[in-house]
């Protein structure tokens, strides 16, 4: 590959929803981080996947984590996409959530979120694939945010 940033730019064509995948840490510690690589696997059983950099300061917790959440933010929420996109450890200071029931947070006014459990974990390039098995969700008639040639985007007519 010639140019990584021309790839990265190609890439940014394909518009995509937005995530907060949210976790605990070992310390029982909420956790977040914004991800667009979210997408649906399997339907029987249900899978879901979304993909972490290895540089990524969170990455022991979700490498560690027996459960997860993807909440999926609509159009109102591009704030706590930008939030959740810092590498700071501190981010849940000032955010609103709850718990699942597995006691992985949950964000409020989401347009959908998959609680899971983690089903596997794979090792790829400069990135894991976290496949995650859905064990309960929830959605609203929100609109979703989009993401798209590096700008937050909203849905047309």
């Amino acid at each position: 590959m010639d140019n990584p940033k021309t790839f990265r730019q190609c890439l940014g064509k394909f518009a995509t929803g937005v995530t907060v995948v949210t976790c605990a840490d070992q310390d029982g510690n909420p956790c977040g981080i914004t991800a667009n690589s979210f997408s649906s696997v399997s339907l029987d059983p249900p899978l879901v996947l979304w993909n972490i950099a290895k540089v990524s300061n969170s990455l022991s917790a979700y490498m560690n984590a027996k459960h997860f959440v993807i909440n999926v933010l609509s159009t109102d929420q591009a704030g706590l996409s930008s939030h959740f996109a810092k590498s700071d450890h501190t981010l849940f200071r000032d955010i609103e959530y709850s718990l699942s029931a597995d006691g992985a947070p949950l964000l409020p006014g989401t347009l959908a979120a998959f609680e899971c459990r983690t089903h596997e974990i794979h090792d790829c390039g400069d990135h894991y694939i976290i496949i995650g098995e859905v064990l309960r969700f929830t959605s609203s008639e929100k609109d979703p945010l989009l993401f798209y040639g590096g700008n937050y985007r909203q849905l047309g007519d």
